[in-house]
């Protein structure tokens, strides 16, 4: 009988304790999942101050994150290489957000007859003037080149005062001396040929690409390089003088002092000696049948 009351009162003790637990737990406050972390959102940014017409760079670019929160325009670009070689619309201070209508394609705006002073920056003037097949680098030149110009001269010696041509008694011909020199340093070709449109698309039916002029190129220059290379011009005309464009590596920033190149110069630079008078010379051989290497 002892034994059955201490059962019973074990029972009941732990009856007791299962029903404080449940109070307990009923108690609390529901646990619920903790919210996911906010993902930052990737927006690009300009690295530094942008000109208006300056093509853009990686360099001048930058990939950041906001958190959630921060105003983020809703054109805001999320991929830096749709920026990359656009061009700059409008001065763009740096740190801020670079959004579509802050930029360009220089080749998509001509498509749609966009003003040709609105492709490149103040401060600089687009300047056209004719070239050849040497000039144009064999027609290799393409709109975004940066290119050396490089002119040779035909000198003649003349009377100061008079300006007329040595010698004045006309004894003699007086021959040129040439002098070649590079005389302007990276400048950007804006666009190679005649300022037309390059296609035109009618319904469904797209024309052919007309055939660019590569005898036409469109530079742009400073406003003192404008009047050097309206000076050129003239004297190319006046046959004077000669222009040929050398196209510089896409990758170089540096400019270069150079030395003006004369007869002088390719025989003092290679070592050219100055051949002997002699009292006998060669004469052209004349052998019947055909000509061949013997």
């Amino acid at each position: 009988m002892k034994g059955k009351a201490i059962v019973f009162i074990g029972v009941l003790i732990g009856l007791v304790a299962g029903a404080m637990v449940l109070v307990l737990v009923s108690q609390q406050t529901p646990v619920t999942a903790a919210d996911p972390t906010p993902e930052p959102i990737p927006v690009v940014r300009a690295a530094q101050n942008i000109a208006k017409g300056d093509e853009i760079t990686l360099e001048a670019i930058q990939l950041v994150h906001l958190e959630r929160g921060e105003a983020v325009p809703p054109t805001a670009v999320r991929d830096p290489m749709k920026v990359v070689g656009m061009i700059a619309a409008m001065d763009i201070p740096q740190g801020t957000i670079m959004q579509e209508a802050m930029y360009f394609d220089r080749e998509s705006a001509l498509l749609t007859g966009r003003s040709a002073s609105t492709l490149f920056q103040p401060g600089r003037v687009a300047m056209a003037f004719p070239i050849g097949d040497l000039a144009s680098v064999g027609g290799a030149l393409k709109p975004g080149d940066r290119v050396n110009v490089l002119a040779s001269f035909e000198l003649m010696d003349v009377d100061r005062q008079l300006q007329v041509r040595m010698p004045m008694d006309g004894s003699g011909i007086q021959i040129p001396r040439m002098a070649v020199q590079m005389v302007l340093q990276d400048i950007e070709v804006l666009r190679v040929g005649a300022w037309t449109t390059p296609t035109s698309v009618t319904g469904d039916k797209q024309s052919p690409p007309p055939v660019v002029n590569t005898d036409l190129v469109t530079l742009l220059v400073t406003p003192q390089d404008s009047l050097v290379l309206k000076w050129l011009i003239d004297k190319v005309d006046e046959g004077q003088a000669r222009i040929t464009l050398a196209l510089r590596s896409e990758d170089e920033e540096e400019t270069s002092t150079t030395e003006a190149v004369t007869l002088e110069y390719v025989m003092r630079r290679f070592n050219v000696p100055i051949p002997s008078k002699l009292d006998v010379t060669t004469d052209e051989i004349r052998v019947k049948g055909n000509l061949e290497i013997r």
